[in-house]
């Protein structure tokens, strides 16, 4: 579908020559002004995200689809930590883990580690040797395709949250949340935890 639809991106895929390229990492000049203005923004903005999604959400969905496996919060703030502190020493650019990707590889029929760790395997060969032809090959995928894989994920997510969020106030925290979200992830964050405490402390009813 998408070579038929953007022919000149499968000649540029079959005439990009394919060959191994090491990666040379370029260590970033800090002293540039803004770069660290910068990067504390992008990192204040990033936190709440990471948090709720690379260690909350992750747990959570690990206990859910895999309870036999160990898995806390402080297990998966460490290994965001590690992987973080190794890939930006050869400047990769930040990573961390996610539910929704997790959710996506289970609904298409993950089953144990290995699942990641194919698909590791495959990005690491495509990034040595068909880095040419990555822009070209993404190009061809169709955005109708990428839609319906979010869809899942989204989808199992949400499965997901529905076995623990059976009595209202649980159900106002998250739908409070998610729309707010929508509009600022940030405030998302601070609104649901601000209502989650306030309906602890019985300061709000619903």
């Amino acid at each position: 579908m998408g070579s038929w639809r953007q022919p000149e991106q499968l000649q540029a895929l079959t005439s990009t020559p394919w060959a191994l390229h090491l990666p040379a990492p370029q260590w970033p000049a800090f002293n540039q002004p803004g770069v660290w203005l910068t990067a504390i923004a992008l990192a204040a903005a990033q936190i709440p995200l990471t948090f709720g999604n690379a260690i909350l959400g992750i747990v959570a969905e690990t206990r859910r689809l895999f309870p036999g496996v160990p898995m806390d919060e402080h297990r998966a703030a460490r290994g965001t930590g590690l992987m973080n502190l190794m890939a930006g020493g050869l400047g990769a650019p930040p990573m961390c883990f996610g539910a929704g990707g997790m959710a996506a590889q289970v609904a298409c029929g993950a089953r144990s580690g290995r699942a990641p760790i194919l698909l590791g395997s495959v990005l690491l060969l495509a990034g040595l040797f068909a880095s040419g032809q990555l822009t070209a090959l993404l190009s061809l995928l169709p955005a109708g395709t990428l839609g319906a894989m979010l869809f899942v994920a989204g989808f199992s997510l949400t499965i997901g949250t529905a076995g623990s969020s059976r009595d209202k106030e649980a159900r106002a925290v998250l739908l409070t949340t998610a729309a707010v979200s929508v509009w600022n992830a940030g405030v998302g964050v601070v609104v649901g935890v601000l209502l989650e405490a306030g309906l602890r402390a019985r300061v709000l009813r619903i």
